[in-house]
């Protein structure tokens, strides 16, 4: 077997599935020319900061139906940061470290039970995508959950 042969036959093998697959042509077997054709990547086209992912998948290129809530109104709609505000509780103190941790928390349990009840890939903060399709926002389907 020779080395065209062998690189061919690694290339189809090793390829992803998503991944054009390899072409030789030989020229009189003077000369053979391997081109590869560009893989359209899903999941580069959304705008994301990691960080703004609350559950479900994190990586852009594996994101495919995503929503978005409004994080902050979800933590304002908790009994904890209600608490807070109504005891005016410092949040920077123990007892508001720890109300802020459980509102948090309350938020990001309802937010997957949501996402895995409505069909989303994840949650996010923010995100939007490159062509400017609307992005699911359940923001009122996570209150409901409170």
């Amino acid at each position: 077997m020779n080395l065209l042969n062998l690189l061919c036959s690694l290339s189809v093998l090793l390829a992803p599935a998503t991944a054009p697959a390899l072409t030789a042509q030989d020229n009189n077997a003077h000369a053979a020319v391997i081109t590869v054709e560009e893989a359209t990547v899903p999941g580069r086209d959304w705008i994301l900061k990691s960080g703004d992912n609350i559950c479900g998948l994190k990586e852009a290129s594996q994101v495919s139906n995503p929503a978005v809530v409004d994080w902050q109104a979800l933590l304002d709609a908790t009994p904890e940061m209600k608490k807070m505000r109504d005891q005016k509780i410092d949040a920077n103190s123990p007892e508001g470290i720890q109300l802020t941790n459980d509102a948090t928390n309350r938020v990001t349990q309802a937010c997957e039970t949501i996402r895995a009840s409505q069909g989303h890939c994840s949650i996010w903060k923010t995100i939007r995508h490159k062509d400017g399709r609307a992005v699911t926002d359940v923001t009122d389907l996570v209150k409901a959950q409170l």
